[in-house]
């Protein structure tokens, strides 16, 4: 009976803290309005930022991607047992996700594409003077260097190259990126936190003489702040939902315009897809949305409550 009579009380409480929240942003809409209008372009910010950085993070994780180990054979092995005992070596070590084999003849027939209209040049050599190799893609790019070392210790092979200054460079810069990001995005999350709250310190300012009357007749602090942290919540679920559209509308029509440019300049480089963008934005900016909207209002009502 007991858990009945709480349960109920409870259910009474919750009606009561949504139906208050309404009528506080119904009565006070023009304070709404300029809570979500802060809502909104802080969140335009926040959220174009997180498109730039997610689009960078991709297009490294790409080229980090093609990041791949050359191992070259010793001159004698040329044999089909040797060079599959030496396949199956590489494949089982840890961290090699495929392997590929380039005999000489594929190597140079690779050099003559590339040499393109001076591929002639080729013709007057009396041996094919380049090696045998596996081309080995690690599973993790940041294991390169270590991987390439074990590699280098197996019999049979000559010697390895994977770029070690390129690779070194593109890894520094992806983590580089990575914290630049979270610190971008941290920074800007605090400024929104910080205009959002002294925008609803207004609205809340406005109810102050409620606020003290319900203090005075012994209210709970949390059954007062309760409204005005849905009101919170709702207004800046409702200010991510209009910047979401914004973003991924204008998103989507850069994505059509940028891709073309992008695909005659620089052939490995995409953006990443509109859809898969929208899904991390959604959750990305409701989720600050309803956080900030939320944590704002608690600040802005915590001072009023010291009665």
């Amino acid at each position: 009976m007991i858990a009945k009579g709480f349960t109920a009380m409870k259910l009474r409480n919750t009606v009561y803290y949504f139906r208050e929240a309404a009528v506080g942003i119904w009565r006070n809409r023009l304070m709404s309005l300029a809570s979500i209008i802060v809502v909104i372009l802080t969140l335009l910010i926040l959220g174009s930022f997180t498109l730039i950085n997610l689009n960078i993070q991709a297009i490294t994780e790409e080229i980090k991607g093609q990041v791949e180990i050359i191992a070259y054979l010793e001159e004698g092995v040329d044999t089909e047992e040797a060079i599959s005992r030496l396949r199956s070596e590489l494949m089982e070590l840890s961290g090699v996700q495929q392997v590929t084999f380039v005999s000489r003849d594929a190597a140079l027939e690779r050099l003559r594409e590339r040499l393109g209209n001076q591929a002639g040049i080729t013709e007057g050599l009396e041996r094919n003077p380049l090696p045998a190799s596996f081309e080995i893609r690690p599973r993790n790019p940041e294991q390169t260097a270590a991987l390439a070392t074990r590699i280098d210790s197996l019999s049979g092979i000559e010697s390895v190259d994977y770029g070690q200054k390129i690779v070194e460079q593109l890894l520094a810069f992806s983590r580089g990126i990575q914290v630049f990001g979270y610190i971008v995005i941290a920074f800007l999350g605090v400024i929104s936190l910080f205009l959002i709250a002294n925008t609803i310190k207004l609205t809340v300012y406005s109810r102050r003489r409620e606020i003290n009357i319900m203090k005075f007749v012994g209210a709970t602090d949390w059954f007062i702040r309760w409204p005005f942290i849905l009101e919170g919540i709702f207004l800046g679920l409702l200010g991510a939902l209009i910047t979401y559209l914004l973003l991924f509308y204008s998103y989507s029509f850069l994505y059509v315009r940028a891709s073309a440019w992008l695909y005659q300049n620089f052939l490995s480089v995409k953006m990443v897809v509109p859809e898969a963008a929208g899904r991390a934005l959604l959750k990305f900016l409701f989720a600050m949305g309803a956080g900030i909207g939320a944590v704002g209002s608690g600040i802005s009502v915590r001072r009023f409550l010291k009665v």
